[in-house]
């Protein structure tokens, strides 16, 4: 605890290395001296040196003094020549694959090659058996692109968890572009077997995709041996999500777990034949050491990833504990655990998997001890033991429920039923005969076909069965984040029963009161206040290159404006990773009226997750269709949920929410080019003598067919700019008629088309108007009583 305390300190504040260094020096002193005089100030000191070393482990992840030479001094510049090594294996993805390279040098136009470090993230496009390899050093041109955050209120801070990593950019290139330097006589025995090891995982992972008939089925038996958990699709992850299952995807301590103990009783069963092994018990503990050996394989063969490393620490020091007879003190043997994965790698307290890992075994151990004080363990039949089953998965489910609801938001009720049927089914059926598959296929192809089939007929009846468990009404629902001090409070609840199940009371008034605290300071936040805000509220959310925007009526009524996207072929979904998230943490899991103003990717693909995992009444489009796969998704997604699909009329159609009114202005009745985005709909929000308009993506010719129109009031107090700012809006005679005093562009960082433009920005700038950006602000806030508003930013200038 004491070092988790110094790291979570040494994140909170990474600039005070000043004044830990002499804290650590006087510390070592005093220790030293303490030694010839009182135990307890020894305790004490150690306890402040463990401190001062997770606050100094975490300060050499987070340092911002980096050398000169460093990589981070090149992004977002040129492209440049890069020479760099692989250090790690391949991630495959749809349409391409992607590597981490650590830079030895870089060459700039004009410029000689300087030396260079840090870093980086390498996407490769295009398929070649001669692409490179782990250890390769290759030469290859590109810009590197700093890693960018989405700058919303809760957000993940995508960022920092690179950084914790060492990695500070990305870059594309072509595998046909990408010249490899590395020698034959280059390659060391090591750098053979690490490279046997991705060619054999990537073998088996073709193998499988070429002969395995069911996609989804087979991308699960391929994450289960190689650990690529990259290719399972998006709908299978919800679905396990769903179940409460989603552990069992990727490589973590109950894979290990289970290749432990299926070896474990291997090796015994073998040593069991030597009647002296047995009697005297070494046949148990030679098969725990000997079991450390095909576990190893199994970690590094998987792809050795950061929650595969720290699974396997945990398994090693639990077999050791074993194996020296002291398996029963299981708390100092997790302590130990936690102590070596913190030391070599302190950013792994801000991990989701160590976090989840340790809470489930920390509230295995609690209900287990629980169990035992009420002589509840003390049967052994078969039914004992699968109640014991039971238990241990509804303790390790309560465990982590209030972490799946911050980081996931969604709390699967039928987890528990879940985990019991399908832990046995995945982790000692397909598991085991993966493995096997995978031994055989080199040498016995057909074999290895059949056993791959047989898993897929299992997979097939699983996933059938999985998708009639969350189509039970109430079997899983999605959550607002929670905030920490929330999950806090649960926990405390948790400890509270534990203590007084053990008799434990002391402790127990102080609990009820930090609890009380907790409440009191939840119920103080904006989630609980908003309801009794008489201010109009709208965000403008920094969704990179599109558009989204959320309007919060003094009654209650929440409008979502749009939901970002990138192109169709982006894997990247606005509307999960970025919108969902933000209103979640606002507390909002319903929409009285969503509004798409035209069926663009940038507009509209966001959209398709907010109305599957969101209740929506009704939502608002133009009269525009397009051939395109998301707006196809879209219409059937509304038609599954029964959700209400209004178009305003062709003349101006007004939708009234209480003070506040929303005048869509006529569709055009020429036909333009550019049509989709011509054919936005425009809109204005007025709410007393607050008025805003939001423009969609109209260009000039529309912008000219608004500004003749007599019949209306553009006259606005803001401006979300017309198509990003590009140069085909926004025109002098379109500003003149809105008159606005601020305008907000919402567009991408360092987008490849040039949004906002120079011309543009000038033209605001002439006609006195006050300009905010979703690219340099991040999420801009507007709130207004109905006479005044005011404006403030996600980043504080």
């Amino acid at each position: 605890m004491t070092l988790m305390a110094g790291i979570l300190s040494g994140s909170i504040c990474p600039d005070g290395k000043t004044f830990i260094f002499p804290a650590f020096y006087f510390l070592s002193i005093l220790i030293c001296l303490s030694l010839y005089s009182y135990k307890k100030l020894f305790i004490f000191l150690i306890l402040g040196l463990v401190f001062c070393s997770g606050y100094l482990l975490i300060q050499t992840r987070l340092s911002s003094d980096l050398p000169l030479h460093h990589i981070s001094n090149y992004l977002d510049t040129k492209k440049i020549k890069l020479t760099g090594r692989v250090i790690s294996f391949k991630k495959h993805h749809k349409i391409k694959y992607s590597t981490i390279v650590l830079i030895q040098s870089i060459e700039t136009i004009g410029d000689t090659k300087k030396k260079a470090t840090g870093k980086i993230i390498l996407n490769i496009y295009g398929l070649s058996k001669t692409g490179p390899e782990f250890g390769d050093i290759i030469i290859f041109e590109s810009s590197i692109k700093s890693i960018r955050n989405f700058m919303n209120p809760g957000a993940f801070d995508y960022q920092r968890f690179l950084k914790l990593k060492g990695i500070y950019g990305t870059a594309y290139s072509d595998t046909k572009k990408i010249k490899i330097l590395t020698q034959p006589d280059q390659v060391n025995v090591f750098l053979k077997l690490i490279r046997k090891i991705e060619d054999l995982r990537t073998r088996y992972y073709d193998f499988i995709s070429i002969h395995a008939k069911d996609s989804k089925s087979s991308t699960i038996i391929a994450s289960l041996v190689t650990g690529k958990k990259e290719i399972i699709s998006q709908d299978l992850r919800d679905l396990f999500s769903k179940a409460g299952i989603s552990h069992l995807l990727a490589i973590s301590g109950l894979h290990l777990s289970i290749v432990s103990l299926l070896f474990f009783n291997l090796f015994y069963r073998i040593l069991s034949f030597s009647p002296s092994l047995t009697n005297s018990g070494r046949a148990k503990k030679i098969a725990g050491i000997l079991s450390i050996f095909p576990l190893t394989g199994y970690a590094v063969f998987s792809g050795f990833s950061p929650s595969t490393q720290r699974a396997f620490i945990m398994i090693i020091v639990l077999l050791f504990s074993f194996v020296s007879e002291k398996e029963k003190d299981i708390v100092s043997s997790l302590s130990v655990a936690g102590i070596i994965i913190l030391t070599l790698d302190p950013a792994a307290l801000f991990s989701i998997s160590f976090q989840l890992s340790f809470m489930a075994v920390i509230f295995i151990v609690a209900g287990v001890s629980v169990l035992k004080k009420y002589f509840l363990l003390q049967k052994t039949s078969v039914i004992a033991k699968m109640g014991l089953m039971l238990c241990i998965t509804l303790f390790a489910s309560l465990g982590t429920f209030p972490l799946t609801a911050h980081y996931f938001n969604i709390v699967s009720i039928i987890a528990l039923l879940s985990n019991v049927i399908f832990i046995p089914v995945i982790g000692f059926i397909i598991l085991p005969l993966g493995l096997i598959s995978f031994v055989c296929f080199s040498f016995s192809p057909v074999f290895s076909i059949l056993i791959i089939n047989v898993c897929i007929q299992i997979l097939s009846v699983s996933i059938s069965i999985l998708n009639f468990i969350i189509s039970i009404p109430f079997s899983w629902s999605r959550v607002a984040t929670l905030q920490w001090y929330e999950i806090a409070a649960i926990y405390l609840v948790f400890i509270l029963i534990f203590l007084s199940l053990k008799g434990r009371k002391k402790l127990l008034p102080f609990i009820v009161f930090i609890i009380f605290l907790l409440v009191i300071v939840s119920f103080s936040t904006d989630r609980f206040q908003n309801s009794s805000n008489s201010n109009l509220k709208i965000t403008i959310i920094d969704v990179g290159q599109g558009n989204s925007a959320l309007i919060q009526t003094p009654e209650g009524k929440t409008i979502l404006v749009d939901g970002g996207g990138f192109s169709d072929a982006s894997s990247f979904d606005t509307g999960k990773f970025i919108v969902a998230p933000f209103l979640w943490q606002k507390g909002i899991w319903s929409l009285d009226y969503v509004i798409l103003t035209h069926p663009e990717s940038d507009h509209l693909n966001g959209l398709i997750f907010i109305l599957a995992n969101f209740a929506v009444q009704t939502l608002i489009k133009n009269h525009d269709r397009k051939n395109s796969e998301s707006y196809v998704n879209l219409m059937r997604l509304c038609k599954k949920v029964n959700i209400r699909i209004w178009t305003p009329s062709t003349r101006a159609d007004q939708l009234n929410l209480g003070p506040i009114k929303l005048i869509f202005y006529e569709s055009p009745n020429e036909k333009f080019s550019y049509g989709y985005n011509n054919n936005s709909l425009v809109f204005k929000l007025i709410y007393n003598k607050f008025s805003m308009l939001f423009p969609g993506d109209i260009l000039n010719n529309r912008e000219k067919n608004l500004s003749n129109n007599t019949d209306i009031n553009l006259d606005s107090n803001i401006l979300l700019s017309p198509h990003h700012g590009s140069t085909t809006s926004s025109t002098k005679v379109f500003l003149d008629k809105i008159k606005p005093g601020i305008v907000i562009i919402s567009c991408g960082r360092h987008n490849r088309y040039g949004f906002p433009h120079d011309k543009v920005l000038k033209r605001y700038k002439k006609f006195g108007i006050q300009i905010f950006r979703t690219d340099t602000d991040g999420a801009i806030f507007i709130s207004s009583d109905g006479k005044h508003f005011s404006t403030k930013t996600h980043m504080v200038k």
